[in-house]
């Protein structure tokens, strides 16, 4: 990283909190989330301030394409896609929006990010599979992201720690830029969002999260498998909560797409809090996650560890009933 990578991060992180800063007084009056028989909070926050600290970051990341050309490529590529879904997602904050309309933005929104990235040339008949895979990779991200984000702090400390692992972990490439300046917003936006939240970062913050979190695994993956897999793992605690919860509701035959309140972190945020769940959670990530993506990638650690990893986190899931019908 250069001087001028960590002056744009510094520039990044005090614009998001001077804005949101504005935007909370503005969102108490305009922009509440009133609690309901699903909510994990009990008073009425203001949300939506996903649309301030990724625009600021959409932002920082084409002003860093004109300071730094290289930096086009990530800019062009994550930009668009990222900013569509934000706008998708405030206005689904303001007035709920179709599961249809939703879906259709979300596989357009994937899909361009898949067509703007420079893929390495494959062989022949693998690129209509691997699309097919990357797009429903990277909806599904986006989705699980927004359902993981129920309780205080949740979804800024984990991807806070995707930030620092990716940071860690990769050697320098055309994303590292971005992904810095991520860090920068999600920081900033943290300072609000921490237990107990004064602020939301609503379907506005959390779908597009998902969304480059997936985007920049897979753009990494193309380059190097290794590193790819170790990105994935720093996803382990939201992939494992989301796929046992999906899997235990569609065997008891629920619709997988309905707002519900079973995932293993809410049952446990039941019992112990928001502040205690999301940052035993951020733990986990940074103590655990970071050092067997870290091993993985670097060899030190055979890829088939990963396997015994995720399962690890999936056995953890279910022992606290995600997938089960809350009982209070």
């Amino acid at each position: 990283m250069t001087g001028v990578a960590f002056a744009l991060a510094g520039i990044c992180l005090i614009a998001t909190l001077m804005l949101l800063s504005l935007y909370v007084g503005w969102a108490k009056q305009r922009m509440v989330d009133t609690p309901n028989e699903r909510s994990a909070h009990v008073v009425a926050t203001p949300t939506g301030g996903g649309i301030i600290f990724l625009s600021v970051w959409v932002v920082m990341i084409a002003a860093a394409a004109l300071v730094i050309p290289y930096q086009a490529t990530a800019a062009l590529a994550l930009g668009p896609a990222a900013a569509a879904l934000m706008w998708l997602g405030w206005l689904d904050d303001r007035t709920p929006l179709p599961t249809s309309l939703r879906f259709a933005v979300q596989f357009g929104c994937a899909g361009l990010f898949l067509l703007l990235w420079p893929w390495p040339e494959l062989p022949p008949g693998w690129f209509a599979p691997l699309f097919v895979v990357a797009l429903l990779y990277l909806v599904y991200s986006a989705n699980i992201t927004n359902f993981m984000d129920g309780i205080d702090g949740i979804v800024a400390l984990q991807m806070l720690a995707f930030v620092a692992g990716a940071l860690l972990i990769l050697p320098p490439t055309i994303l590292s830029l971005s992904i810095l300046l991520l860090g920068a917003a999600l920081l900033a936006f943290f300072l609000f969002n921490r237990p107990p939240a004064k602020l939301f970062m609503g379907d506005s913050g959390s779908a597009p999260l998902g969304l480059l979190a997936a985007a920049i695994t897979l753009a990494v993956a193309a380059s190097n498998w290794r590193f790819g897999l170790a990105l994935l793992l720093l996803q382990g605690v939201f992939l494992c909560d989301s796929a046992v919860t999906l899997l235990r509701r569609a065997l008891r035959r629920q619709n997988v797409t309905q707002a519900h309140s079973e995932h293993a972190y809410q049952h446990a945020k039941r019992r112990w809090g928001h502040a205690r769940v999301s940052y035993a959670l951020f733990a986990v990530t940074l103590l655990v996650q970071i050092p067997v993506a870290y091993a993985v990638a670097w060899l030190h650690l055979p890829f088939w560890v990963s396997a015994i990893d995720f399962a690890l986190l999936a056995i953890v899931a279910l022992l606290f009933r995600a997938g089960t019908p809350r009982t209070d």
